[in-house]
């Protein structure tokens, strides 16, 4: 059976005082990637305004990746 896993690849402070879960694995694909999305959307709207949060795969694995906004 695969396992799809969601990782954050970087954290900001915001992350490390929310104590969020750094990897979690799925065993549907749709299911990592809908989560993926939902951490990224919530990431986006609750936490610093400094970075900006999207999702990319790579191979089974979808990484929340960090980038500094404009």
């Amino acid at each position: 059976m695969h396992m799809y896993k969601v990782i954050i690849e970087r954290q900001c402070s915001c992350i490390r005082r929310a104590n969020m879960e750094l990897e979690r694995n799925f065993s549907d694909k749709d299911d990592a990637l809908i989560e993926a999305n939902g951490l990224a959307r919530k990431m986006n709207d609750d936490f610093c305004a400094k970075h900006q949060f999207g999702v990319r795969q790579e191979g089974e694995d979808f990484i929340i990746e960090m980038q500094m906004r404009g």
